[in-house]
């Protein structure tokens, strides 16, 4: 089974998000072993410059990444794929990687020597708030994944 691991800056507030982060958490157990990982805000933040903030946030989220990890960055100028394409491209990496990494970053995106270690992909041409994204890429694993099981939720 694929373990897949979320990593996030900063706590998810919104009472409805969690609602949906908590949906298709349980919907995806089905298919993949998930855990999402809220890594606290950095301290002091609102006194740093954006690149040192991301800068910051990627040297806290370094101990959590493993060499043989697919590691996918969340981010607005990344790959873009339908649905279908997404899942194809996820069955692909699954046969070389047996544990996926999801970095979401902070409301300043991700720092830019950490997002040359992995993929980038953006879930949309527009861009949402980083805690929103936590959902959105949720329902969109386990629509890769009822794809790939040939289910009828995507159609």
């Amino acid at each position: 089974m694929i373990q897949v691991q979320i990593l996030c800056i900063g706590k998810t507030n919104e009472d409805w998000v969690k609602v949906g982060i908590e949906k298709y958490l349980k919907l995806l157990s089905k298919y993949v072993k998930i855990e999402l990982k809220e890594l606290p805000d950095v301290k002091n933040a609102n006194k740093l410059n954006p690149e040192k903030l991301k800068a910051e946030e990627a040297s806290m989220l370094q101990q959590y990444i493993t060499e043989k990890a697919l590691l996918v960055f969340l981010d607005e100028h990344g790959d873009t794929f339908n649905s279908v394409e997404w899942s194809k491209w996820l069955t692909k990496k699954s046969l070389d990687h047996s544990k996926w990494i999801f970095i979401i970053g902070g409301s300043y995106g991700i720092d830019a020597e950490l997002l040359k270690k992995g993929s980038s992909v953006a879930l949309s041409a527009m861009t949402f708030n980083h805690q929103m994204v936590r959902a959105i890429l949720l329902e969109q694993l386990f629509r890769a994944m009822t794809i790939q099981a040939g289910t009828s939720y995507h159609h």
